[in-house]
């Protein structure tokens, strides 16, 4: 069996091809106007972020500048507040010493005034015999009271009779240098001999041959506690001329009302 082989590349030209660039077509750019929208929303925060963090720190500075100018307001105001509380110091000081200095004669109850006024109301049938100063007595309605700070006083004397004794106590309540509610009789007793009309004369009003029986007695009182400045007008009744000057020219200076 016979097989026939054919040999084709000798009859093959043998051709050279040349390359050609492949032909391109007109390069179309695409829209970017999404990619500049992004960068702009990407950079308006940090934007915003730059501009608060700018006016924030300008701020800072102002309030810091501030409180340093406050600093230097309230060491200079402390400075003045100690000096006022300092002057303020020295008023009360000063107000003090003219409290004291008036309390000594809103204190006084002149025994000048306080011995005429008594004299002017000791009926014609009542003798004093002596009158002493003491530290004055409580309340019996309120015995936690202390006494009164010018004391009080004890009036020894006679009278003609029980009545006379009783009249010169009701008179004694009415003096605004005596405080009213502590005027008391705390002894009255009848001497044991008539009264010689020789020797002793005799009491106001007796009729002759009536027999006249002294009375010794024993009264007693504290002094007012009202302040001399409220009893000018009495005191001047009462001849107490220097006090009262006193008392004015404090009034007139408003040291006292």
């Amino acid at each position: 069996m016979y097989s026939l082989d054919i040999n084709f590349l000798k009859d093959r030209e043998v051709r050279v091809f040349e390359a050609r660039p492949r032909a391109r077509g007109p390069v179309v750019q695409g829209d970017r106007r999404p990619l500049y929208l992004g960068l702009a929303a990407a950079l308006i925060p940090l934007a915003l972020v730059g501009g608060y963090w700018a006016v924030t720190r300008n701020q800072i500075n102002q309030l810091q500048a501030r409180s340093i100018e406050l600093d230097g307001e309230l060491a200079q105001l402390q400075g003045q507040l100690q000096e006022i509380s300092t002057i303020q110091g020295q008023i009360e000081a000063i107000r003090a010493e003219n409290n004291a200095f008036v309390s000594v004669f809103n204190e006084i109850v002149p025994w000048s005034a306080l011995l005429q006024d008594i004299r002017s109301r000791t009926p014609a049938r009542i003798q004093i015999v002596s009158l002493n100063q003491g530290e004055g007595t409580t309340l019996e309605t309120d015995p936690n009271t202390t006494p009164p700070r010018a004391g009080g006083i004890a009036i020894d004397g006679v009278a003609c009779s029980y009545d006379d004794i009783n009249d010169f106590a009701l008179v004694l309540q009415r003096s605004p240098l005596l405080q009213s509610q502590t005027v008391a009789i705390s002894q009255a007793q009848q001497q044991p001999t008539l009264l010689d009309p020789q020797t002793q004369g005799r009491c106001p009003g007796t009729a002759v041959g009536d027999a006249d029986f002294l009375i010794d007695y024993t009264i007693g009182a504290n002094i007012t506690n009202t302040p001399a400045s409220q009893l000018v007008d009495e005191l001047e009744r009462q001849g107490t001329v220097g006090l009262v000057s006193r008392l004015q020219a404090l009034r007139e200076k408003g040291v006292i009302e």
